[in-house]
């Protein structure tokens, strides 16, 4: 088994693990007092960049955040945190993740597979797939204070979510009775009354959710948008969105609140069949949702790099590492 095998099982098995307890494993409870508040972009972050980590990475993070409990989002390696001059704490056991070579992308050879999810069409050579260690900035000795989280204010978050709203023009209806849907006869997204709504965070939360899966139209994105709710293709079209929701949360300061969580606490058996009959299936939906984002155009929130304090005899080599999920055409810096 490869590396990014030993991975993706590992991590579906802590995913479906934290499953069966009923929560929704990559993101916080609505009410837990330690969830970050009302219009704060946060997230894993890698703090030598200053950008955010990406797709299946930002899953894989949040997660490891919650089993742990750790309270800084900043994440970076061995190598990156002696670069800054501080040292991992003894002991420590860091968490993997995987990154992206796209320097040889192009056609597949004769019956070779494809390297990565989301890129199995016409016998297309996906990127090259490498798996990394990170360690949280909570296990590191010597780290500088994290900056003060950065709150959205509610005019630009309002301001982004209009100017999202015509740049794609989606069709929309205030006409959804007691739920919110996508309707993929009419490419139109129908929502409750605004007035039913407990405030405009949960609003745009409902609404950025249905946008999701506006975007998976055969003329947009072309996901499979086929099967009833309880089916599998229903509960992965649903995963997609979920994470597409908690990306735009991340980027937006907008937070998923308790309608939210009681929604989509219906999903979580579906899900976990999804997951235990095809382990790839968390990492393809992550996949996918960063396909969203790249096409509804919601850029990643980005912070001031600590600068590196470089040894004499390394002052030549710089500290980097190959990103996840990256849509560049070679290596970058992680992330």
């Amino acid at each position: 088994m490869s590396k990014y095998s030993d991975l993706i099982q590992a991590e579906t098995r802590r995913m479906l693990d934290l499953m069966k307890q009923g929560t929704i494993p990559w993101r916080r409870p609505w009410n837990d007092p330690d969830a970050p508040r009302g219009g704060a972009i946060n997230g894993p972050w890698n703090p030598l960049s200053g950008k955010a980590y990406r797709g299946s990475n930002t899953v894989i993070l949040r997660v490891a955040q919650l089993v742990h409990s750790y309270q800084d989002d900043r994440w970076l390696t061995y190598r990156q945190a002696e670069s800054i001059g501080a040292v991992v704490k003894r002991g420590e056991k860091g968490q993997r993740i995987a990154y992206w070579d796209f320097s040889k992308t192009g056609k597949a050879k004769d019956d070779a597979e494809p390297l990565t999810e989301g890129e199995e069409k016409g016998g297309y050579q996906g990127p090259s797939v490498f798996v990394a260690t990170v360690f949280n900035a909570g296990q590191i000795d010597g780290m500088p204070e994290p900056p003060p989280p950065f709150v959205m204010p509610e005019t630009i978050r309002n301001l982004r979510v209009r100017e999202l709203l015509d740049k794609h023009q989606p069709k929309l209806h205030h006409d959804g009775g007691n739920r919110a849907f996508y309707s993929i006869a009419a490419d139109s997204i129908h929502l409750p009354k605004f007035s039913t709504f407990s405030d405009d965070v949960s609003y745009q939360a409902t609404l950025l959710h249905e946008l999701a899966h506006w975007t998976g139209a055969k003329h947009r994105l072309d996901r499979q948008q086929i099967g009833g709710f309880g089916s599998q293709d229903y509960a992965k079209e649903e995963l997609v969105a979920e994470l597409s929701s908690l990306f735009i949360s991340s980027r937006l300061g907008i937070a998923l609140g308790k309608e939210h969580d009681e929604q989509h606490a219906a999903y979580l058996q579906s899900w976990m069949k999804a997951l235990a009959d095809d382990p790839k299936t968390l990492f393809r939906a992550a996949s996918q949702a960063e396909k969203v984002m790249t096409f509804l155009d919601i850029p990643a929130f980005e912070r001031e790099p600590l600068p590196q304090v470089k040894k004499e005899q390394e002052a030549d080599k710089p500290v980097s590492i190959p990103v996840a999920e990256s849509s560049g055409k070679s290596r970058g810096v992680l992330p």
